[in-house]
């Protein structure tokens, strides 16, 4: 799907095909570089293009989960992800979200747009709740989350550590649909 940017330009928020594989781990190792809000540290994604083809055709079938990628003008610039907390039928109400996008497009809205893909799916899929885990500090994400109508239920301290030793606590954030 097609979305308006603020810069008055389109971003193409969609599924990822196997031939998006080489792109996509390109995109998710350089954003891993620019900050320090990702799950991972630089390096530590280690995945082959085959193997990254093959994680997005099994998520193509898998009803629980989606994988979506953020398209700006044919280049792959972010990723996120909706799906189900568990698969167990106590869970079905819950979603979780995760995004990443590469830091020269910060600002243009894309974020939102992913988001608003995701809420989507998180509809479409009869979700009640939606969560996430932000990295405390993480301010531009915060802010958005927010204005999407995420509260926060809660800290887990130190959550992170990185290779200096240094911590970071992450927030529990939750939006009811």
């Amino acid at each position: 799907m097609d979305y308006p940017l603020k810069n008055g330009k389109t971003v193409t928020i969609r599924v990822p095909a196997p031939e998006d594989a080489a792109e996509l781990l390109q995109i998710i190792a350089a954003a891993d570089t620019q900050t320090r809000f990702l799950a991972r540290n630089p390096g530590e994604l280690s995945f082959t293009v085959e193997q990254e083809a093959e994680m997005i055709r099994a998520m193509q079938s898998n009803p629980n989960h989606q994988w979506f990628v953020a398209e700006y003008q044919g280049k792959l610039v972010g990723n996120c992800s909706a799906g189900l907390v568990s698969a167990g039928q106590r869970f079905r109400h819950r979603a979780g979200v995760a995004f990443a996008l590469l830091q020269e497009y910060w600002g243009l809205g894309i974020g939102g747009k992913m988001m608003e893909h995701c809420l989507a799916w998180c509809r479409a899929h009869n979700c009640r709740q939606v969560e996430l885990d932000v990295v405390a500090g993480n301010n531009r994400a915060l802010s958005m989350y927010k204005s999407f109508g995420f509260q926060s239920w809660g800290a887990k301290p130190q959550a992170l550590r990185y290779p200096d030793g240094s911590c970071a606590d992450e927030y529990y954030m939750v939006k009811f649909l």
